[in-house]
């Protein structure tokens, strides 16, 4: 990080000392604090997961799940939508035109803080995935009905490289690399995509003739983003769907999982088995009425994508193969939950609108609210992390030095660090501290009070 220039510094002092009240004035009372800087996180308002989308059955499904497990629709749905990709992959794929199809392959993420329900929604789904993947075993091992699908497990949780080709190897349709745990896993795979004699094999996993079909579901914590997203090219954090919703109020008392795993696992089942090999993979076309809907949608979002910042236009411009990727998969989902006999052959105008939607109206503001908070710091964002650190430490004082050091970790410089007071100072949050200077005189003490508002607050909260 550059130097703040010194006399930008001293303007934004004389700025303030213009504009504020003095040590002097406001040594009776403290002004109001400013409640923006008051929030744990800084999650937007995001639209709430359009259950709607969704086919009867599994609507009902994944309701009962949330419920149960007192835990946001939002992640039981990422992990849903992971489980069909990872069962299918590169085994079932979207034809949508003779040069085009794509694979049934999604990278998403479930972004949160600790507690807030990730691990029970990914459970809820991995259950009766757990169980489709003993039938294959079985199946396998007799040598029966699916050797195209191979002896492999669904679920992979090595992120590396070579792991994931052995995973692939023994499970040609593909595999789902789960990630449910507090560990820099995407700081890892974008380590991995930076390598220049393996980053191409990993975005095989995304491109439509790709033989490395990785679909992959994992948790992220929205205060560590910028370093796991740090070093990243637009492209990889733009082939993510994400999703970061608010707490659900209340806790169901009643529990049936048992009942509601076997109904999950028959679906998957009934999924699985018309997963082909990726060189003979189910074909899923697209009905005429589909595609002309799809083209007047993406003329819409091409125009939309002019304004849009960098990252996000590079999230927009990958979702015309994932909205034909999320359709197919709301096809199998749909299918799932007849009793036919014939596998799915179509997308009609419906698969293709649901996905969209959900694209366009619920997976792009949050991609949107979770990439701006990945981007490196700015001065509001820096102050908000002083915030927490000073309520956490229950701090009545604090220097520029621990704000720099203990607050921050030594990601700012010193001229970073006072204007990050200041601009405290402006919100009500810290003062100069009141001081008198010895009769020898020297450089007053660079010492901050802190509002007594602030950890009555927290010792409240």
């Amino acid at each position: 990080m550059s130097d703040i220039d010194d006399t930008i510094l001293a303007g934004a002092d004389t700025w303030l000392e213009a504009t504020h009240p003095s040590t002097e004035a406001m040594a009776v009372g403290w002004r109001e604090i400013d409640s923006s800087f008051l929030g744990e996180d800084e999650r937007p308002v995001l639209p709430s997961v359009p259950l709607d989308r969704l086919p009867a059955a599994w609507r009902a499904w994944l309701s009962a799940v949330a419920s149960s497990a007192s835990t946001p629709s939002d992640y039981v749905l990422q992990a849903l939508l992971a489980a069909v990709a990872g069962l299918a992959g590169a085994g079932v794929r979207v034809s949508v035109n003779p040069s085009w199809s794509e694979p049934l392959v999604l990278w998403q993420a479930l972004v949160g803080a600790g507690s807030s329900g990730k691990t029970p929604a990914l459970a809820a789904v991995g259950r009766p995935l757990a169980g489709i993947e003993k039938i294959l075993g079985r199946e396998a091992g007799i040598g029966a009905a699916r050797p195209e699908q191979g002896k492999g497990p669904v679920v992979v949780r090595d992120a590396t490289l070579a792991a994931l080709e052995r995973a692939v190897a023994a499970r040609p349709p593909g595999v789902l690399l789960w990630r449910d745990e507090a560990t820099p896993w995407l700081k890892a795979l974008i380590r991995d995509t930076a390598n220049a004699k393996t980053g191409n094999r990993w975005f095989d996993a995304w491109s439509a003739d790709g033989n490395l079909a990785v679909s992959i579901v994992g948790s992220l914590h929205p205060n560590g983003l910028v370093q796991q997203l740090q070093g990243s090219p637009d492209g990889l954090p733009a082939r993510f769907l994400f999703t970061w919703p608010r707490l659900p109020l209340g806790r169901a008392l009643a529990d049936d999982k048992a009942g509601r795993d076997g109904e999950a696992a028959m679906m998957l089942q009934r999924i699985s088995a018309v997963v082909g090999a990726p060189d003979r993979p189910l074909m899923l076309s697209v009905e005429e009425d589909a595609m002309k809907f799809f083209d007047r949608f993406l003329a819409n979002a091409w125009v939309d994508m002019r304004t849009a910042e960098a990252i996000e236009a590079a999230w927009v411009g990958k979702g015309r193969g994932t909205i034909m990727r999320l359709a197919g998969i709301l096809t199998l989902l749909e299918w799932s939950q007849r009793l036919e006999t014939a596998s799915p052959r179509m997308l009609t105008r419906d698969h293709v609108e649901a996905a969209a939607r959900l694209w366009q109206d619920y997976f792009r503001p949050h991609a949107r609210a979770v990439l701006d908070l990945g981007q490196p710091p700015n001065l509001t964002r820096e102050a908000r992390r002083v915030v927490r650190w000073l309520k956490a430490q229950a701090r009545t004082t604090v220097t520029r030095t621990e704000v720099r050091v203990k607050a921050l970790g030594k990601t700012v410089n010193a001229g970073r660090a006072q204007l990050l007071l200041r601009h405290l100072q402006a919100a009500g949050i810290v003062r100069p501290a009141r001081y008198d200077l010895p009769p020898q005189g020297g450089r007053p003490p660079q010492l901050w009070e802190v509002n007594p508002a602030l950890v009555r607050r927290e010792a409240n909260e």
